[in-house]
């Protein structure tokens, strides 16, 4: 839409669309007009469910509501009808339950307008999950409906096949790619000399364009994250994004590498942020200080409070990042890594967690783990409601200790208290 008025990325408004009208533009590839919502209670067996199957299978697009259109091209207004809360979680409901595979990272939107003539958007995303597939209740059959111009038609046999190829080598490279972010992440710190926990994060798909931003706002979206975790974490900042300089980041290869705010602290930490809306983050874990006296650990010692302050870390950092540049889902990696040396002390070679400090109990017992830990591996939204997301954060992080044997949580909660 922005592109074919020739505008700057951003909000669809009321202006584009009348713009869009007066210069009578025409349906394409990523651009359907519509003039009503259909009722919520039917929007499960409308055609916008095809629609929206078409669209994520041809590289995304949006659906406007409220448009006349004559021959294709935009001309006039109508009421698109009420977008509500609850039509909104339809929609998402329903491309995820009504399309196989689901149709993940669709958004609706109310455009704000004058007047009493409501205007709606749908906006797809491209998928790599493709072909998405509907089932056609008179055929008992599954199709793959595809965008072609302003037209929607249907994948024949050697479109699928062309499809399923893409998609799992689309899948194979963003694979690869994402681990070679995570070695990249613990390559910046010496997992020779500490553990160090290791996360690293990308968009399933390449929506907009990559987009370089300047040092303020990186700084900006450093010190939001930072804010975010210290709120998951109930006030407390024992986490990476305390001890990285947002405001001293410096360029990198399509992006930008936070330092360390202390190269000399025990909390050694690194974050990066990538044009394209990847983000890498890692932090020394071994020989933290630990328990009522304060003693450093161990190098190969990781303390489990650790481990939940960088997954809130992590994940506070990748939906800023989808905030200021939304682009669909993001696949993660985290991990702990521990490579001893030839010179590390005997017994020293096995990566140990510690529990969760028990401050009335005095003392706690490690639990050692017999081999490499294996990095966790998610798809996560970072566009969900907070109070939906924090159950990813949760999720995550549970993931994570429980391969360490660790089974309860510490610090962070599903229970938020309400932001001062």
């Amino acid at each position: 839409m922005h592109q074919l008025l020739g505008v700057n990325a951003g909000p669809l408004t009321e202006q584009m669309i009348d713009a869009a009208i007066t210069q009578g533009l025409v349906e394409s590839d990523q651009l359907d007009w519509k003039k009503h919502l259909p009722s919520e209670r039917d929007f499960k067996t409308s055609d916008i469910v095809k629609d929206i199957a078409a669209f994520a299978n041809s590289g995304g697009g949006v659906l406007i509501f409220g448009v006349k259109e004559t021959q294709k091209a935009a001309s006039g207004r109508v009421d698109a009808g009420d977008l509500n809360e609850s039509y909104e979680r339809t929609i998402q409901a329903v491309s995820y339950s009504s399309i196989s595979p689901p149709v993940l990272g669709v958004r609706s939107h109310k455009i704000p307008v004058a007047g009493d003539e409501r205007l709606a958007a749908i906006v797809v995303p491209a998928s790599v999950d493709g072909p998405h597939l509907i089932f056609d209740a008179n055929k008992q059959s599954f199709s793959a409906p595809l965008r072609v111009s302003s037209d929607t038609q249907w994948m024949n046999e050697r479109l699928l096949e062309a499809s399923y190829r893409a998609r799992f080598e689309a899948a194979r490279r963003g694979r690869e790619q994402l681990e070679a972010l995570y070695m990249d992440m613990a390559g910046s710190l010496e997992p020779r000399k500490n553990a160090v926990l290791v996360g690293a994060a990308r968009p399933v798909s390449q929506g907009a364009p990559p987009r370089r931003r300047d040092r303020p706002e990186i700084g900006a979206l450093a010190a939001q994250a930072q804010n975010d975790a210290w709120y998951w974490l109930l006030q407390d900042d024992y986490q990476p994004l305390t001890d990285v300089a947002g405001h001293n980041a410096l360029p990198g290869l399509r992006g930008w590498v936070l330092p360390p705010r202390d190269p000399a602290s025990w909390r050694g930490a690194r974050a990066a942020i990538f044009d394209d809306g990847a983000v890498g983050l890692a932090w020394e874990a071994g020989s933290h200080r630990y328990g009522a006296t304060g003693d450093n650990l161990p190098a190969n010692h990781v303390p489990a409070d650790a481990v939940e302050g960088f997954i809130a870390a992590l994940l506070a950092l990748i939906r800023t990042v989808a905030e200021d540049a939304p682009a669909g889902d993001v696949e993660l990696l985290v991990g702990v890594e521990w490579r001893p040396s030839d010179y590390t002390p005997l017994g020293d070679e096995r990566l140990f967690f510690e529990p969760h400090y028990d401050f009335m109990g005095g003392g706690s017992s490690s639990t050692p783990l017999g081999g490499r830990y294996r990095p966790v591996h998610r798809v996560v939204d970072p566009q969900q409601e907070e109070s939906v997301f924090i159950h990813t954060v949760v999720d995550v992080a549970t993931d994570c200790l429980n391969q360490a044997g660790i089974r309860h949580l510490g610090r962070l909660t599903t229970e938020l208290p309400p932001r001062r």
